[in-house]
């Protein structure tokens, strides 16, 4: 089964980020029944944040904008007949219930975790917050460096078994944030960990390093990064990295 997502794709006044088959649910009397007609759902992240959805059967289309952090989505347990994703709009509106159609079940991880991470919502299960990832990360340059003033290894780093294991336990989520950063037509269901142990991503870390350690090179990809560092070398640009995350 193919998963559409479409990464950096410009559309709709927005860029789609995951498109997938599934059908409109019916409220009515306090039950929901499935509308029958295939259909397709798709999320476009908007220049203000927010999130517009779109589902198009046919000629017909309905759409409806998912503020940042005001919209509740679940997966609806209790249902035993399908597969069936809840929005919840609180008293402004109805809530919105679509039932997937995708004959596999392998990827409905990724749908999930994906729009969770879009419409921004707090607590969601299973993914680490940034602080966790800057523990992760100071964990990692310290125990490479111990103590001494030579610089760290990217390379060495991305192959570091506390990295990859942090890949591990959240890889649809990570998968999510890479993605736009691999190369064109990556399948976004592959493994996570399996890319990043990909020898052109070790290539790439050894280039990227290489020009870390030249301070034109620094001040050029701190730049483009958004990070700030005085120290040119891997250390000093993933420390400024960190403090990025704390912000």
């Amino acid at each position: 089964m193919e998963l559409r997502v479409k990464v950096q794709r410009k559309g709709r006044g927005g860029e789609c980020v995951i498109q997938f088959r599934a059908g409109k649910m019916i409220f009515k009397e306090g039950k929901v029944e499935p509308d029958r007609r295939r259909g397709t759902l798709s999320f476009f992240k908007m220049p203000n944040n927010d999130v517009k959805m779109t589902w198009i059967s046919g000629s017909e289309e309905e759409q409806h904008i998912l503020p940042r952090g005001e919209v509740k989505f679940s997966q609806v347990e209790k249902c035993t007949t399908g597969r069936v994703f809840l929005f919840d709009f609180g008293t402004k509106q109805p809530p919105i219930f679509f039932w997937l159609q995708e004959k596999s079940t392998e990827n409905d991880s990724v749908y999930l975790s994906t729009i969770h991470e879009l419409i921004g919502e707090e607590n969601r299960p299973n993914v680490r917050t940034r602080a966790e990832l800057d523990v992760v990360l100071q964990d990692i340059l310290r125990s490479m460096r111990n103590g001494r003033e030579q610089d760290v290894d990217l390379v060495d780093i991305i192959g570091s078994k506390k990295l990859l294991d942090a890949l591990h336990e959240d890889p649809a989520f990570f998968m999510f944030k890479l993605h736009q950063f691999l190369p064109e037509g990556t399948d976004p269901t592959v493994d996570v960990v399996e890319q990043v142990r990909n020898p052109q991503v070790s290539a790439a870390a050894a280039s990227l390093g290489s020009a870390l350690r030249n301070p034109l090179g620094f001040r050029e990809i701190c730049t483009a990064f958004g990070v700030s560092g005085s120290n040119p070398s891997v250390f000093g640009f993933l420390s400024g990295v960190i403090k990025l995350f704390k912000k």
